[in-house]
This record gives C-alpha cells, sequence and structure tokens, in this order.
C-alpha cells in the first residue's frame, strides 16, 4: 500500500474520481446549477470574513443569485471556447493544480525523527550569525571643517556621563544592540561594518569612517557565531521540511507528466 502514500497516486486516483463524478453529473442535466448547502455556507463564511458579520436573508440571497449568475457566465464561456489561448487562465489553472500536488505532498505530518534528520543535514542553514552591541559618537563633515581630526582630539574627554553630549546629532540611534553585521551595513555601510568587526579592546576606538561621515565606537559586547540546538529552531524546521515536501512532489509529479507528453519543437 505504500503507493498510497505517493502524492502523483493521490492526486490522479482523485482526479479520475473527480471527472467521473463531474461526467455523470453533466450527463444527468447540463442546464441543471445546484446551490447545495456547502455552497451556501461558503458564501456566508467569505462574506463573514469581509463584513465581520453574517449576511441577513436579503443578503445572502442576493449571494446565492450573484453565485448563479457566475455559474453560467461560466458555463457559458467554457462552451465558447473563450478559455483557450488565455494567458491569466493558463497561468491560473497551472497555479491550482499546482496547489493541490503541493497539498497531497502534506496529507501526513513530518515525524519528529524526519524534521531532526532534514535539520541535521541542513545545519548550516540555521547557523545564528554573530552579533555586537556598540554605541557611536558621530562627527558631521557637513556640520565641520575637520570632522576626523575633531573626532580624534574629542577621545581623551569622552566619559560615561557626557558621551552623549558629545558629537553630532545623528539621525539613527546612538546605541545598537544585539545586531548583526548585516544590520550594520545596512545602516551604516560595507566599510563601517568591516572596520567594526576589527576593532578589540574596551572604551572609546575610533574615528571610523561611514557614509555620513566620522564616529567614535565603543563595543560593548560581542556573541559568535554559533550552530543552534533543534528545539531553538523547530518551527522554522518544520516550515522548512514542508517546503522541501511541497518542491519534491511538484518534481516528481512533472516527471511523470513529462514522460506521458512528447515536445516537438517547430522549424
Amino acid at each position: 500500500m505504500k503507493h498510497l502514500k505517493d502524492p502523483l497516486f493521490l492526486f490522479l486516483a482523485i482526479g479520475a474520481a473527480l471527472f467521473a463524478v463531474d461526467a455523470w453529473r453533466t450527463s444527468l442535466d447540463d442546464n441543471v446549477i445546484r446551490v447545495g448547502a456547502l455552497d451556501v455556507a461558503r458564501l456566508q463564511d467569505q462574506w463573514a470574513a469581509q463584513m465581520d458579520r453574517l449576511p441577513t436573508a436579503e443578503e445572502l440571497s442576493a449571494l446565492v443569485d450573484a453565485h448563479v449568475r457566475e455559474e453560467m457566465l461560466v458555463r457559458e464561456a467554457l462552451a465558447m471556447g473563450l478559455d483557450a489561448g488565455d494567458v491569466i487562465i493558463r497561468r491560473r489553472l497551472a497555479q491550482k493544480l499546482t496547489f493541490l500536488t503541493e497539498d497531497l505532498a502534506l496529507l501526513e505530518p513530518a515525524t519528529e525523527a524526519e524534521l531532526q534528520a532534514f535539520f541535521q543535514d541542513n545545519i548550516e542553514r540555521y547557523r545564528i550569525a554573530a552579533r555586537m552591541t556598540f554605541s557611536h559618537i558621530y562627527f558631521s563633515p557637513d556640520r565641520r571643517d575637520a570632522a576626523e581630526a575633531d573626532a580624534a582630539a574629542a577621545k581623551a574627554a569622552i566619559t560615561d556621563a557626557n558621551w552623549r553630549t558629545q558629537g553630532d546629532p545623528f539621525m539613527l540611534r546612538r546605541t545598537y544592540a544585539h545586531v548583526t553585521a548585516a544590520d550594520v551595513r545596512k545602516d551604516f555601510g560595507v566599510a563601517f561594518a568591516t572596520a567594526l568587526e576589527g576593532l578589540a579592546g574596551a572604551g572609546w576606538q575610533g574615528p571610523v569612517e561611514s557614509g555620513y561621515g566620522f564616529h567614535l565606537v565603543r563595543i560593548e559586547g560581542r556573541a559568535p557565531s554559533r550552530l543552534p540546538t533543534f528545539s531553538e529552531m523547530a518551527r522554522r524546521v518544520a516550515d522548512d521540511f514542508d517546503a522541501n515536501r511541497r518542491n519534491l512532489a511538484n518534481e516528481r509529479y512533472h516527471q511523470g507528466l513529462r514522460a506521458q507528453y512528447r515536445v516537438e519543437m517547430e522549424q
């Protein structure tokens, strides 16, 4: 019974069943539009999601009328072949089929053992980046003729009590806590982030140049890069594992379809 877990087999089986049911219903009466309890419930749920309340009797009647109108138009459009050659319709159908294949791949929840194995096989993906905490004092080239020299001269007079009053106003923060190199690059630029990586020791250091000007910098803490435990990444691992299953299911399904078709390139 292993084939019952194969997404391609399940899809073909469900598709065949749906086709058979549709053919049977169509053979009964092509002009009958059946609105069942599930259709009404779906219309009510859609209305409630948008309006935050259930529809009144009159509103529900209008929703059913709109549903019937849409169904009639769709049937007539299909009968006239208006779907043929429509790029939007083609893409939407392909997308819906892809979603169906992906949903079938997730019929069975992942086991703890599968998630643990996936985590170990891809552990570098979950590496926690190094982080640092630092404060800085900004010296603006727009406000000063010699911003770099002023920054260097100011170092000796800076204390824990007065450092926030030193330098020039800065549009961003003066203290950055537990940030990654990527965070620093985004706010200050590559050169500044690289320089901070090379700073060692306590106290105010610099000047360090950024895209804004010059800064005196005090490194207040560093946390090195490390590999996490499974429990730290359990939710993300589960999401990644399911995404991987969807991708694999789609690839298997595409390969199965490809074997059924012959592609001929016209010269």
